[in-house]
């Protein structure tokens, strides 16, 4: 029940004000609509955010926790990332915590186990920059990659 009333809320970009008019502020660039209804210091359980590209969803974020940093920060615990290439291809991602900056667009997680994994490769390493709008990235290390044979069977 609590989980509706937050996707609800999070749906939600303008509200009346005492008044009954609608709040003319609208989220600025580099601004998630929602964190205008969550103050920082907000958490919200079991939260996902897909990013769409012509109606088609190009990534899911799935979180256990998102804690709004600020109105352009916010902070998750563990996290499962899918990325769907346009090549039919899917991408996995692991990681215990990380921080999302929606300016930037950019996932970065410092210091804690990160896996990846899609048909080509499987990796690990200790830290992820991640630009969520190009789909491009760089594990830090040290890094563990395995890479998959593509030979014809």
């Amino acid at each position: 029940m609590v989980r509706w009333f937050v996707v609800a809320l999070l749906l939600c970009v303008h509200l009346p004000t005492a008044n009954g008019r609608v709040a003319e502020r609208s989220a600025g660039k580099g601004e998630f609509p929602a964190l205008q209804l969550l103050p920082p210091g907000s958490v919200v359980r079991g939260i996902s955010l897909p990013r769409y590209k012509n109606h088609c969803v190009t990534a899911l974020l799935r979180a256990d926790l998102l804690e709004i940093v600020s109105r352009h920060e916010a902070r998750m615990e563990k996290i499962h990332t899918t990325l769907y290439h346009e090549n039919g291809e899917i991408t996995n991602m692991w990681m215990p915590g990380a921080r999302y900056n929606f300016r930037t667009q950019m996932l970065s997680v410092r210091k804690a186990p990160v896996s990846m994994q899609n048909p080509r490769y499987h990796a690990q390493g200790t830290g992820l920059l991640f630009h969520s709008a190009t789909h491009r990235g760089v594990l830090t290390g040290p890094v563990k990659t395995l890479i998959h044979s593509t030979a014809a069977q």
